[in-house]
């Protein structure tokens, strides 16, 4: 079509369009009541459940990938319990900063930490039970662990191997048997009487007199009807108590920790600041240093090593809830290293 034509046929369609004559269109539409009178319906078009049953599906399969992409974004936001450590016994753990932390029962391993076990040691994370020469180490949230790697032995944490204590077996009850008596017995048939049976005649036994009844106890009086006690009042539930925290030196360069319970605490966070000459500062949570967070207070104190030079070390346990709330903090505690 030439750029003539194509331009004529814009301007007549801009031009307005002039009405049917009045005459035609009555008579058109008489005639078209007419044939729809007289003629039958007609026939509808068929239906297409193919295509409405695909559009469907299409519609189901895209709200399924909207569904999915959201619990995937949802599970991605969601933070992921590190693994715990429990009982370890002669265990090192290396942080990638490089604190070494020695037997530190309920921390949560940060990712890139390595867990080594010792001679007579032991240790478990999640369902893996670690054994002497094993050594563990925290990748993207797993755990991946080498078997028979050297071994060694942490200083004060290592437990002799103590034998099973056997229960006391109790003494057999000595039967004890009476007397023998030297006398013959006399021979078996009629018994003889002897002399002094005979001359002493056996005394009849005496009859004991028939105890007395004592006298009847008049019924008891009912009790006159009490009131009902009063309603007892609610105890009001107890107050959240913030941590107590220990820590003190052992030797020149560790420190021991422990720290009691927190109604409710899901998680602890150790706090520590060093000082290379003079006081430490008081810990921040959050600012300070984290040395670890714990699923639950250690059972027994653990150590951790400080670094060269230091002669102060200040610490606080922040006791945390649920959604990372702060419950309570311990008071600051600062131990003086080296004496």
């Amino acid at each position: 079509m030439s750029d003539d034509i194509g331009r004529r046929l814009e301007e007549a369609g801009r031009r307005p369009v002039p009405g049917p004559d009045p005459a035609f269109a009555d008579a058109l539409e008489a005639r078209l009541l007419a044939v729809a009178r007289t003629a039958a319906p007609p026939p509808e078009p068929p239906r297409q459940p193919r295509r409405v049953g695909l559009r469907r599906l299409l519609g189901g399969v895209a709200l399924a990938a909207v569904a999915a992409v959201l619990a995937l974004a949802v599970l991605a936001g969601r933070p992921v319990a590190a693994p715990e450590l429990v009982e370890p016994v002669n265990v090192e753990v290396a942080l990638v900063d490089g604190t070494v932390l020695e037997d530190p029962d309920g921390l949560q391993l940060p990712e890139g930490a390595v867990v080594s076990v010792g001679t007579g040691g032991s240790a478990r994370v999640g369902d893996t039970e670690l054994l002497p020469g094993d050594v563990a180490t925290i990748e993207q949230g797993r755990l991946r662990v080498e078997h028979n790697q050297p071994v060694g032995v942490v200083a004060g944490s290592a437990r002799p191997a103590t034998p099973r204590p056997t229960p006391p077996r109790t003494p057999n009850p000595t039967r004890t048997t009476a007397p023998v008596s030297r006398t013959p017995a006399p021979p078996t048939g009629s018994p003889v009487p002897t002399a002094s049976a005979a001359n002493h005649p056996t005394p009849a036994p005496t009859r004991r007199p028939s105890p007395t009844p004592g006298p009847t106890r008049p019924p008891a009086t009912p009790a006159p009807p009490t009131a009902a006690p009063p309603a007892p009042t609610p105890t009001p539930a107890p107050a959240i108590v913030a941590p107590r925290l220990r820590a003190v030196a052992v030797g020149i360069s560790r420190v021991a920790v422990t720290w009691t319970r927190t109604r409710t605490a899901k998680t602890y966070v150790l706090v520590v600041t060093v000082s290379r000459g003079g006081r430490a500062a008081r810990p921040a949570y959050p600012g300070s240093r984290v040395l670890g967070r714990f699923a639950r207070p250690p059972a027994k104190p653990f150590r951790f090593r400080v670094g060269p030079a230091v002669t102060q070390v200040g610490l606080v346990v922040v006791a945390l809830g649920r959604n990372g709330e702060e419950l309570g903090r311990s008071r600051v505690v600062r131990v003086v290293i080296g004496g």
